[in-house]
């Protein structure tokens, strides 16, 4: 890297809490390369070249794929007010790992950049993915022999007394051969130190199986039903245990740990984190996706009702409730939904809670973390006047396609791609079942097939349940509606019934349905 290019000391520490905020500034422009230096001089020993920042924690931490000492590295770069306690967490918890024998990359440095504004860990570069991005791409036997191994790397972890209390797929390293059905010379790393604690002695087999239960619950929610009793077995045996745990108290555990995660994602995703930027003014509440973030995107938002009006929109729904427009921003087409107040009365009732658009913005990460097919969210902004929220506005990607109705009447004759479709219908209601999600409007037209695949749409009326009885009685509502949609097309509603009877297990909830 020429000395052109290289950022002194008190800027890049400058320049880490600008990319931990703000980012690149599109989503095709990357983070520019920069270099730490780490001590006195300038030698390979004290000089880290960063390459690209694969991560950010806004505001506290940054992971880097850098250079150092002529090899290629990963880096954490911590910075804010608690970068040397954050830093010491990470470095004790991989020492920890390292002494109990369970694989983890290698800690190379540990020490504060010249100025000691930033601490810096850095770690060997293990040529590997990480599960989540290896679990995505398997075929199913593939998917449960990696989770059967990752149940044995907790069992280690916690043989050792030891608690990854930041359980998540990302957070392994799968590093071997895989082949149809078994994963050869399989070595899986450990990642973040920093959420390694010592099990309690007092609840230690109550803190082992929360923690295994918090695992099982990153797998796909339809599998898990599946595998448990061999992933709970798989557990039992590399923990010496006698029994394996109780099948039903561990239904339990894992759905909780599943409805807390998609609680937590949705509270995440109205602040600055990793996949949202979120401006906060006296007038406006903005949240813009960041792998979506341009500069035509923020030019846009400063008047979002041009947009609706602009020559090259497309109004798609109009009404006192809300407009609807394709609308160009870019070179991008995207749909964009404005909320209405449609009277004093109901501007009143909408300005001391989270508009719609929030609620649609907050369901769309929901869905798509729980791998239910729904449009990109792009952004939303909320206008505001003296703390009271006002109009709402929602961007979405543009995905074109039929909703429900019009597919099936406009394809009579395709019997297997009625039949496909008619499956993959059932299993995305499935999917919502298991995950405990009402959506509350379900119309044909909130359904749109696209490809072949169901795409949910208007979420703001979605809601997630804990109670058990009570969602299934929701649930049925939700299918009694869908149904209704086919009152009068007999054949339809015939290979849709079979379609839900074919994927449900369970089929209380269809005949509370009346299916």
């Amino acid at each position: 890297m020429s000395t052109d290019t290289r950022i002194d000391t008190r800027l890049s520490v400058e320049a880490l809490e600008r990319y931990s905020r703000e980012g690149s500034l599109s989503a095709h422009e990357s983070t520019p390369a920069f270099e730490l230096q780490l001590g006195a001089g300038e030698t390979s020993d004290t000089v880290l070249q960063v390459l690209e920042v694969v991560r950010r924690v806004p505001g506290k931490r940054l992971v880097c794929r850098a250079r150092w000492q002529g090899q290629e590295v990963f880096a954490k770069c911590f910075i804010g007010a608690g970068a040397s306690k954050y830093a010491a967490r990470d470095s004790r918890g991989v020492q920890w790992l390292a002494e109990a024998g369970i694989a983890t990359p290698a800690l190379l440095h540990d020490g504060a950049t010249a100025t000691g504004e930033c601490r810096v860990l850095i770690y060997t570069a293990i040529a590997a993915a990480n599960a989540e991005q290896v679990y995505r791409v398997m075929a199913p036997a593939q998917r449960q022999a990696l989770a059967l191994q990752l149940v044995s790397v907790v069992a280690q972890h916690h043989a050792a007394g030891l608690l990854q209390t930041d359980l998540y797929l990302k957070n392994f390293l799968v590093q071997g051969e895989l082949s149809a059905q078994v994963l050869h010379d399989l070595t899986i790393y450990s990642l973040d130190g920093d959420g390694i604690r010592r099990l309690c002695r007092l609840r230690r087999r109550q803190q082992q199986l929360d923690n295994l239960a918090r695992l099982i619950s990153k797998f796909d929610v339809e599998e898990v039903p599946q595998w448990l009793p061999a992933l709970l077995q798989r557990y039992a045996d590399a923990s010496g245990w006698a029994l394996a745990p109780d099948l039903g108290a561990m239904q339990s555990r894992i759905a909780r740990h599943k409805a807390r995660e998609l609680q937590q994602y949705g509270a995440k995703v109205l602040r600055n984190c990793s996949d949202v930027r979120v401006e906060r003014r006296a007038r406006a509440f903005i949240a813009i996706n960041r792998s979506c973030d341009s500069a035509a995107l923020k030019i846009a938002l400063q008047a979002p009702d041009a947009m609706l009006d602009a020559g090259s929109s497309v109004r798609l729904k109009s009404g006192n409730t809300c407009t609807v427009a394709a609308v160009e921003v870019g070179k991008q087409t995207l749909v964009l939904k404005r909320y209405n107040i449609k009277n004093f009365w109901h501007g009143l009732g909408r300005a001391l809670r989270p508009s719609r658009a929030v609620q649609s913005w907050v369901n769309a990460y929901k869905l798509l973390l729980a791998g239910v097919a729904t449009p990109l969210p792009i952004a939303v902004l909320e206008q505001r006047r003296w703390g009271l929220r006002l109009r709402a506005f929602l961007l979405t990607a543009y995905t074109p396609g039929p909703d429900a109705v019009e597919f099936f009447a406009s394809n009579q004759e395709d019997a297997a791609l009625r039949q496909q479709v008619a499956l993959a219908i059932a299993q995305l209601f499935y999917r919502l079942y298991l995950l405990r999600l009402e959506h509350g409007d379900f119309k044909a037209s909130n359904l749109l097939i696209v490809d072949g695949q169901p795409l949910l749409i208007d979420l703001d009326s979605m809601r997630q349940h804990d109670s058990v009885q009570h969602f299934q009685a929701r649930h049925a509502r939700d299918l009694r509606r869908f149904m209704h949609n086919w009152s009068s097309d007999d054949a339809t509603r015939l290979l849709l019934s079979q379609a839900f009877y074919q994927i449900y297990p369970e089929q209380a909830v269809l005949r509370l349905a009346k299916i």
